[in-house]
Protein backbone atom coordinates (compact mmCIF):
# COMPACT_ATOMS: atom_id res chain seq x y z
CA UNK A 1 0.00 0.00 0.00
CA UNK A 2 1.13 3.35 -1.00
CA UNK A 3 2.03 5.99 1.81
CA UNK A 4 -0.31 8.78 1.10
CA UNK A 5 1.66 12.12 -0.02
CA UNK A 6 0.73 14.35 2.82
CA UNK A 7 2.67 11.86 5.31
CA UNK A 8 4.38 14.28 7.74
CA UNK A 9 7.52 12.50 9.28
CA UNK A 10 8.29 13.95 12.64
CA UNK A 11 11.85 14.08 14.52
CA UNK A 12 11.92 15.01 18.49
CA UNK A 13 13.81 17.65 20.49
CA UNK A 14 13.70 18.08 23.68
CA UNK A 15 10.80 16.09 24.14
CA UNK A 16 9.04 17.98 21.27
CA UNK A 17 7.78 16.95 18.25
CA UNK A 18 7.83 19.03 15.32
CA UNK A 19 7.62 18.46 10.96
CA UNK A 20 11.30 17.34 10.32
CA UNK A 21 10.92 19.05 6.89
CA UNK A 22 10.64 22.53 8.87
CA UNK A 23 13.54 21.71 11.10
CA UNK A 24 14.29 23.96 13.95
CA UNK A 25 15.23 27.34 13.82
CA UNK A 26 17.07 29.40 16.62
CA UNK A 27 18.26 32.93 17.31
CA UNK A 28 20.63 33.89 20.71
CA UNK A 29 19.79 37.45 22.39
CA UNK A 30 22.58 39.14 23.27
CA UNK A 31 22.51 38.10 27.00
CA UNK A 32 23.58 34.54 26.04
CA UNK A 33 20.11 33.38 26.08
CA UNK A 34 19.24 30.88 23.12
CA UNK A 35 15.81 30.35 21.72
CA UNK A 36 14.22 27.60 19.56
CA UNK A 37 11.36 27.50 17.63
CA UNK A 38 9.64 24.20 15.53
CA UNK A 39 6.27 23.66 13.89
CA UNK A 40 4.68 20.99 16.08
CA UNK A 41 2.58 18.34 14.88
CA UNK A 42 -0.77 20.38 15.56
CA UNK A 43 0.98 23.17 13.26
CA UNK A 44 1.13 25.57 15.80
CA UNK A 45 4.84 27.14 16.54
CA UNK A 46 6.43 25.84 19.44
CA UNK A 47 9.32 27.66 21.25
CA UNK A 48 11.73 27.04 24.27
CA UNK A 49 14.56 28.82 25.32
CA UNK A 50 17.49 28.98 28.04
CA UNK A 51 17.61 29.86 31.66
CA UNK A 52 20.01 32.36 33.04
CA UNK A 53 21.82 28.67 34.51
CA UNK A 54 22.19 26.96 30.79
CA UNK A 55 18.66 24.53 31.32
CA UNK A 56 16.00 24.59 28.90
CA UNK A 57 12.45 26.68 30.35
CA UNK A 58 10.21 23.79 28.77
CA UNK A 59 8.23 24.10 25.45
CA UNK A 60 5.53 26.54 24.86
CA UNK A 61 3.06 26.92 22.29
CA UNK A 62 2.23 30.07 20.87
CA UNK A 63 -0.33 28.79 18.53
CA UNK A 64 -1.29 30.02 14.81
CA UNK A 65 -1.29 27.63 12.29
CA UNK A 66 1.98 27.07 10.29
CA UNK A 67 3.03 25.24 6.81
CA UNK A 68 6.99 26.33 6.49
CA UNK A 69 9.95 26.92 7.93
CA UNK A 70 9.75 29.44 11.00
CA UNK A 71 12.21 32.50 10.07
CA UNK A 72 14.05 34.13 12.85
CA UNK A 73 15.11 37.37 12.14
CA UNK A 74 16.89 39.85 14.73
CA UNK A 75 15.62 43.57 14.52
CA UNK A 76 16.71 47.02 15.24
CA UNK A 77 13.74 48.59 16.32
CA UNK A 78 14.29 50.21 19.57
CA UNK A 79 11.43 47.98 21.25
CA UNK A 80 11.80 44.78 19.37
CA UNK A 81 14.23 41.86 19.65
CA UNK A 82 12.99 39.33 17.28
CA UNK A 83 10.63 39.05 14.42
CA UNK A 84 9.28 35.58 13.70
CA UNK A 85 7.17 34.56 10.63
CA UNK A 86 6.27 31.82 8.50
CA UNK A 87 3.46 30.79 6.19
CA UNK A 88 0.01 30.00 7.60
CA UNK A 89 -2.63 28.13 5.99
CA UNK A 90 -3.79 30.50 3.45
CA UNK A 91 -0.39 30.77 2.02
CA UNK A 92 0.18 33.80 3.58
CA UNK A 93 3.14 35.21 5.74
CA UNK A 94 2.08 35.38 9.27
CA UNK A 95 4.47 37.19 11.95
CA UNK A 96 5.01 38.05 15.54
CA UNK A 97 7.36 40.54 16.88
CA UNK A 98 9.14 39.92 20.69
CA UNK A 99 9.70 43.26 22.26
CA UNK A 100 12.82 43.52 24.57
CA UNK A 101 10.29 43.28 27.79
CA UNK A 102 9.76 39.34 26.51
CA UNK A 103 6.16 40.33 25.53
CA UNK A 104 5.49 38.59 21.80
CA UNK A 105 2.71 40.82 19.63
CA UNK A 106 -0.15 38.90 18.37
CA UNK A 107 -0.13 37.10 15.11
CA UNK A 108 -0.41 39.20 12.20
CA UNK A 109 -0.56 38.73 8.46
CA UNK A 110 2.46 40.75 6.73
CA UNK A 111 1.13 44.32 5.20
CA UNK A 112 0.43 43.64 2.25
CA UNK A 113 -1.62 41.46 2.95
CA UNK A 114 -3.81 43.83 5.89
CA UNK A 115 -2.29 47.57 5.26
CA UNK A 116 -4.26 48.09 8.60
CA UNK A 117 -2.56 45.67 10.37
CA UNK A 118 -1.46 46.07 14.13
CA UNK A 119 1.79 47.07 13.53
CA UNK A 120 1.75 48.45 10.13
CA UNK A 121 2.53 52.02 8.73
Amino acid sequence: MATPAQAATYCSTKGQKYFCEYGISTTKFLNGTKEEFVVGPDHAVWTNWTNPDGSWNGWVSMGGWVKSRIEVTAQEQPNSIIQMAATGKDDNLWFRFRYSSGVWTPWQPTCWVDPNGHLCP
